[in-house]
Parts: C-alpha cells; sequence; structure tokens
C-alpha cells in the first residue's frame, strides 16, 4: 500500500492495536489513549477514524497515520511505509469498537504485565549471561540499578506466562526490562535520572548505552546520568537540562536519524552541549561498539 491507500483504508485505531495500544474509554466520536510514545499518566490522546487524525492534547501536536508512525518508530516516512505494510501484510484491518457499556472500564480488560519478584543480580544464569554478551554485566552490578525482574504476561483471555529480565526502575515507579527475547516497559514509561555531584550531565537514549559509557571511563557515577529510555520522552532530558543548567553536558544518543536529530535540536537549545557520539563512531549506539569489541557483533538482541 502507499501512502493514499494507507490513509483511506487503515484506521489509526487498528494500527494502534496492532502495536499492542488499546483505548481506555470513548468520548463522543473519538477513541481516548494514553499517549503511545510519551508518559502519559492522564489520558489525553485521542483518535478519530472517521476524519483520520490523531492528537495528543498533552504534547500538543497531531496528524494522520504516516505523521503517527514516524513519530513512534523515530524513522523516516519511507520506513514507516514499510513497518505499516508488513504489519498488515495480507489482513483486512477493521476499525477498533467499544461497546458503551464497558467503555469507561476497558483498560480493566488490556492486557497487563504484573511483575512478582525482584532479585539482586547473579542468581539467574540466564539474565546473567545475556548482560556478559552486551558486555556490560559489571557494570550493571556496580551500578546499583539493575535488578532481575520475574513478571507475568497477562493476555486479553486471563491467560497468564511468566518471564524474567534485567530491569530498573524508571521516576514513575515503572520498569524498563530487557532480555534476549523482549524489550518492555512496566507499568509507567517515564525517565530515570542518577544524580551526582561532579556538576556534569550525561545524556543516554537506553540504559545498556549508559553501561556501555561506565565501562569505557567515558562517564563516572559522580556525574548525573540521565536515561531517556524512549526519544518520544526527550523533552524531559531537554527541561532537565534547561533547568539543572550544569557546567558540562554530554550527548550520548544514537547513531542514526533519530539520533541525529534529537541531538541537532539539544544543542541547539544547549549551547554547552557536546556531541558524544565520535567514541563509537561506525556503530548504531555504544553497546553495539563495546559487543562487537568482546567479539558478540553477530548477535542480535533488543536494545
Amino acid at each position: 500500500m502507499n501512502i493514499a491507500d494507507i490513509k483511506q483504508k487503515i484506521p489509526i485505531s487498528e494500527f494502534l492495536k496492532r502495536e499492542g495500544f488499546m483505548p481506555v474509554r470513548r468520548s463522543g466520536r473519538e477513541l481516548v489513549y494514553r499517549s503511545p510514545y510519551r508518559n502519559d499518566t492522564h489520558p489525553s490522546f485521542t483518535v478519530s477514524d472517521e476524519k483520520g487524525f490523531w492528537y495528543d492534547h498533552g504534547d500538543a501536536r497531531g496528524g494522520n497515520i504516516i505523521d503517527l508512525a514516524t513519530l513512534l518508530y523515530q524513522t523516516t516516512v519511507k520506513d514507516a511505509l514499510g513497518r505499516i505494510n508488513s504489519l498488515f501484510d495480507g489482513v483486512n484491518p477493521e476499525p477498533v469498537t467499544i461497546p458503551k457499556e464497558i467503555s469507561r472500564d476497558y483498560s480493566k480488560h488490556q492486557p497487563k504485565h504484573i511483575i512478582w519478584n525482584l532479585k539482586p543480580l547473579g542468581s539467574n544464569m540466564a539474565i546473567t549471561s545475556y548482560l556478559q554478551e552486551r558486555g556490560i554485566y559489571d557494570e550493571a552490578v556496580k551500578s546499583g540499578r539493575i535488578k532481575e525482574i520475574y513478571y507475568e504476561h497477562i493476555n486479553a483471555e486471563g491467560e497468564r506466562r511468566r518471564y524474567f529480565g534485567a530491569g530498573w526502575k524508571n521516576e514513575s515507579g515503572g520498569y524498563d526490562v530487557r532480555s534476549k527475547y523482549a524489550k518492555i516497559c512496566i507499568n509507567r514509561k517515564d525517565v530515570l535520572v542518577m544524580k551526582g555531584h561532579s556538576g556534569k550531565v550525561n545524556l543516554f537514549e537506553g540504559m545498556l548505552n549508559f553501561l556501555s559509557a561506565l565501562k569505557e571511563k567515558a562517564v563516572s557515577l559522580h556525574d548525573t546520568n540521565f536515561i531517556l529510555n524512549s526519544l518520544g520522552l526527550y523533552r524531559k532530558g531537554l527541561q532537565y537540562l534547561l533547568d539543572y543548567q550544569p557546567i558540562e553536558t554530554n550527548l550520548f544518543l544514537d547513531n542514526g536519524e533519530g539520533g541525529d536529530k534529537f541531538t541537532r535540536r539539544l544543542m541547539e537549545e544547549i549551547p554547552i552541549a557536546v556531541d558524544k557520539r565520535h567514541l563509537y563512531a561506525g556503530y548504531g549506539d555504544y553497546n553495539e561498539k563495546i559487543m562487537a569489541e568482546i567479539g558478540a557483533s553477530n548477535i542480535r538482541y533488543s536494545r
């Protein structure tokens, strides 16, 4: 499907559903969601399938399905088209419908992840091996932030399955969890701020990249290290830097279109900010470099 076909044939609600986002209620002819690309404690993201338009009231932006896909995937229009076509390959899309009698309680029926145990690193060999293969196990222990997370996934039918991974707690009490097979956030998505006293702030897209920089002594635990956990939360990173006014600001975003875009934006707003991506030039991100150096570059994991 080309752009015109996608806009005409695919309801935005169905696109969101296939990416794992369901509405929490209906408001008139619109569906109301928690924003799919930022922390949204008070659902303020609305979708009108009738008009083919979405609007995020908490972020003051909106657009069509293509605009949403490029924002959600942090990629180009061309790549977004390919991903949408792959998502709907051979399947006829149908709009999401919510019976009025359950619309107010719909969120209770959504699939959920529930944490049932937290442990220090070292008791689960699979988690230890995962972090060792990423080259940052020692740094994960040293940081004091990484835990073994044991959780259940509950699907729409109420069926439960247990999983585990390495995870860290964000500023809203949610947990970002990584394993060889999964990359998820349990409960609220948010940034993580590890406050230090050196006067320096280092900003990272993900925790594993921070641990990689820590391994190479490009940063210190005495610095303030800011983990976005998602490029969609870069505004929080920007606001923190503007409010904190550190003596030194270092940017460690990914090498790619999204990283290029937001590095430029941050450097425009923060004149003292320094782009540190030369430290892992030629690699997608800092951890990819570390993996290549330990001979694990042929292993693909969720970042």
